[in-house]
């Protein structure tokens, strides 16, 4: 038995390891590919979300210088070079473009003379030439320049736009609101760590970086060497996404960390995760009560047909003992009866002596009266024998309990004796006969007096007591043994179980009984009685010659 135990242990491990791993792995699998799927699509949206702002600020940013070089063209074929220079005329015009970001408007003559200037910087401006300044210069040949930032003649960081008119005698100058510039920009940095700017083509910073400094450091000078359109490149943990600006001369910088990009995603892979891990323990919690539940449906099945064999094992012996004993019956009641003639005849030959004659004529008849009183007791069993052998294969009939509680008495009254055990009966004399297989129920009668004559071993009792009431038969066995523990009485009926020592018993006995009594229809159970010992009390339906179930 210890044996079957650690197989089916070993069982209940295989199947819950087999249930797991068929569970789990793609379980895994699929939550692993899925949240590498999650990350590359969490970058590449955010790759995506950077490239449709740098785009989009790319659009309005260039809108805006060219709506300014625009808007001073415009100004200038709308007013003379005399209205310009005139102060208050200035005045006047400036007033009514300040709300598109321009800081100040000066008017500069062919020669760099700044001669009329309307803004905060008026004492600092006024009268100086930039005659020698590279953008005056590039102004007078081109026509127009958006230069970058740089601070001048007034010591702040700043750009201007310049317009040259048709004949290159005069230039409007108009300085960038920088803060009003900066703000487009700023609504595209992404994250903490995000960052979003302009340099020139030597990396220094048109706008501000979130992080300070005037050139973009040595680590990101890659970003500088791209082509047109919008680029993306990887640098040491973070994602760069660019674009030309003004020509060429402006890239557009779009910065985001890698790590701060993946910050939904590890919220939702931490909720994944815990989404996984709960499914795991489901998984195993389940595989472990279907594995249990499984094994112990094998394990009864197998104790089933464990006790099923031994039924039939069972059977088989009793088949091959009642063969036996109705040979031996059979040849035991041949010189029995010979013996009983023999004896009859001597009596005849002796009643033909005359007994004057014949010394001990008495002892001879009374010798001859108990050589037929043992033969006839050596005939009742025989005979019980035959009638034991012709029970075995005999199927429902109508049973006298009393009498089938007689019968089996007759074969352990004698071992009863040898070990003082008294046997009472407590029989109700008008008792129905039933339905039922007497040599099934027989052998039920013998599992339990043998069970009750072993518990007491010497000098006890055993009671049986039969009644019946208006459905039911009632068979109680009492013996004044040790009784049975509380601890064990819930397995008395299992297969294999025994308090017996090993090589006693083999713990069937009243297990076959269990199951023969439910195959009867009938029930048994068990008890300690108030006094001492074990009651056995079986239970059978009254079921009367003729009728169905």
């Amino acid at each position: 038995m210890q044996k079957n135990k650690v197989y089916y242990s070993r069982l209940k491990r295989k199947f819950s390891l087999t249930f797991m791993l068929i569970a789990l792995i793609p379980l895994f699998l699929i939550s692993w590919s899925s949240s590498r799927f999650y990350q590359t699509t969490c970058l590449q949206n955010t790759i995506n979300s950077m490239k449709n702002a740098v785009e989009n600020r790319n659009r309005v940013i260039t809108f805006f210088l060219d709506h300014q070089k625009e808007l001073l063209g415009e100004l200038m074929r709308l007013h003379s070079y005399d209205q310009f220079k005139n102060q208050a005329e200035l005045e006047r015009i400036f007033a009514a473009i300040t709300p598109g970001g321009i800081v100040d408007l000066g008017v500069i003559d062919a020669t760099g003379q700044h001669i009329s200037y309307v803004g905060p910087y008026k004492h600092q401006l006024m009268g100086k030439n930039y005659g020698k300044e590279p953008w005056f210069h590039e102004v007078m040949v081109n026509g127009s320049y958006i230069s970058d930032i740089f601070l001048g003649f007034r010591n702040v960081p700043h750009f201007i736009v310049a317009v040259a008119d048709p004949l290159r005698k005069w230039v409007l100058r108009a300085t960038i609101n920088s803060e009003f510039f900066y703000g487009l920009i700023r609504n595209t940095q992404m994250g903490e760590r995000g960052d979003a700017f302009i340099v020139n083509r030597m990396g220094e910073f048109q706008t501000p970086s979130r992080f300070g400094g005037t050139i973009l450091p040595k680590e990101e000078r890659a970003v500088l060497a791209v082509g047109e359109g919008t680029d993306v490149k990887r640098i040491d943990g973070f994602v760069y996404v660019t674009s030309r600006l003004k020509n060429g001369e402006w890239l557009l910088v779009n910065k985001a960390e890698v790590r701060s990009v993946y910050e939904t995603f590890r919220q939702a892979r931490n909720l994944d995760t815990l989404s996984i891990l709960i499914a795991a323990l489901v998984i195993v919690t389940s595989s472990i009560l279907i594995t249990r539940y499984m094994v112990n449906r094998i394990e009864e099945s197998d104790r089933e047909k464990a006790v099923f064999d031994s039924q039939m094992l069972q059977v088989e012996k009793m088949a091959s003992l009642g063969i036996m004993a109705a040979g031996l019956a059979h040849e035991v009641n041949n010189p029995l009866q010979l013996i009983t003639d023999q004896a009859d005849w001597i009596r005849e030959l002796l009643e033909e002596e005359e007994p004057a004659k014949v010394c001990h004529l008495d002892e001879y008849r009374k010798s001859a009266e108990k050589i037929k009183l043992h033969v006839s007791r050596a005939s009742s069993v025989t005979h019980r024998l035959l009638g034991f052998s012709r029970k075995m294969d005999a199927e429902k009939g109508a049973v006298n309990i009393n009498n089938l509680v007689d019968e089996v008495l007759s074969f352990v009254i004698n071992e009863a004796r040898v070990n003082d055990i008294t046997i009472n009966k407590h029989l109700q004399d008008d008792i129905p006969a039933i339905m039922t297989d007497s040599a099934q129920l027989q052998q039920v009668f013998l599992n339990i007096l043998n069970n009750s004559m072993d518990a007491i071993e010497k000098n006890g009792a055993v009671d049986i007591t039969t009644r019946a009431d208006d459905r039911n038969i009632i068979i109680e066995f009492k013996d004044n043994g040790p009784g049975i523990p509380r601890e064990i009485m819930e397995n008395i009926f299992d297969p294999f179980f025994t308090t017996k020592e090993p090589g006693k018993g083999t713990g069937l006995g009243l297990s076959i009984s269990y199951h023969i009594m439910q195959t009867l229809g009938g029930k048994i159970e068990v008890r300690n009685g108030e006094e001492g010992g074990a009651v056995f009390t079986l239970s059978l339906p009254i079921i009367h010659l003729g009728a169905r179930r």
